[in-house]
């Protein structure tokens, strides 16, 4: 039988494709990411019906495959139909070994291109979830453990189906693996100062950076602005904050944002930044109270952070 058609084939192949959606979705390029999902679920689907029993992968109605697969018949390999995404799925459910899932169905029409006449990305990008329950679950089936198949993804797939936290402390810590994984990939067989440099060089405009920065509408101060370390790169980041509160002699500003220019890792808004507080990721400034007419100095601002921790 031809080895494009074993287990082992199967195997590699849904592990290549589920680490190339991973990558697409971190970049992000949810179109392809729904393509490559597809892909990595329909091989491992394959494995699964190939492991039980090889006539199980035959095109359904395709007696001529079913009886090469079985060793009876000799068959030019381009002539070999085996049974496609939609109809492993089905079996699979039929013997009990996956479940009804809408949101799988509906990843595999998308890689089908069968969805919508124009590709979905919103959709797409939340099909990461039922990628990783399905995959899960298949290599359960297998009895494979979950990080020999997906290696530095691991976490982040353990991330994507844990129901006890909720959705943006989900997005939030998958953002953080995927810019990590974007930022390692770019010093991969250079020599480790290089990365080393990057990370210790100032980041463009570095004073704005290196002390906290006033942005003044109508001579009033409406945010600031400071150097913190990324929870993905370990590099120095913008942190920033918008005014909460206001006296008569002062303003309480509390963070609303953070961004890395070395690896692209952002966080917007209260609720990634209480989840980016809330994961395990350097401690982060969640506010500061600034007395009116007075620019914090660097030194000034490293006690406030002090406090603040």
């Amino acid at each position: 039988m031809n080895d494009s058609l074993s287990f082992e084939s199967f195997f590699k192949g849904a592990k290549k494709a589920a680490h190339k959606a991973m990558d697409d979705h971190g970049r992000p390029e949810y179109d392809e990411f729904a393509l490559h999902a597809g892909v990595a679920v329909e091989k491992l689907a394959k494995a699964v019906l190939a492991a039980k029993n090889p006539l199980y992968i035959t095109e359904i109605r395709n007696a001529d495959t079913m009886l090469y697969l079985g060793g009876h018949l000799k068959m030019d390999e381009d002539k070999v139909r085996t049974v496609g995404a939609k109809d492993a799925i089905v079996l699979l459910r039929k013997i009990g070994v996956l479940q009804p899932d809408s949101q799988l169905d509906l990843l595999i029409a998308m890689r089908n291109g069968a969805a919508h006449a124009a590709p979905d990305s919103a959709k797409a990008k939340g099909m990461i979830s039922p990628l990783a329950r399905t995959i899960e679950t298949l290599l359960s089936d297998l009895g494979k453990p979950l990080d020999a198949f997906w290696e530095r993804w691991t976490k982040a797939v353990k991330d994507a189906v844990n129901e006890q936290e909720d959705q943006v402390f989900r997005d939030v810590q998958l953002r953080i693996t995927q810019a990590r994984h974007a930022f390692e990939d770019r010093f991969v067989g250079l020599p480790a100062e290089v990365k080393e440099g990057a990370l210790k060089a100032p980041p463009p405009l570095h004073q704005g950076f290196a002390h906290p920065l006033e942005v003044l509408k109508g001579g009033e101060v409406v945010l600031k602005a400071s150097g913190g370390g990324c929870p993905a790169c370990g590099g120095q980041g913008i942190l920033t904050f918008e005014p909460s509160e206001r006296s008569d002699t002062g303003t309480t500003f509390t963070a609303n944002g953070f961004g890395c220019y070395l690896c692209n890792f952002e966080a917007n808004g209260p609720e990634e930044m209480a989840a980016l507080r809330k994961a395990n990721t350097p401690p982060m400034l969640s506010g500061m109270t600034v007395a009116d007419n007075h620019t914090l100095t660097s030194v000034e601002f490293a006690v406030v952070k002090a406090k603040s921790a």
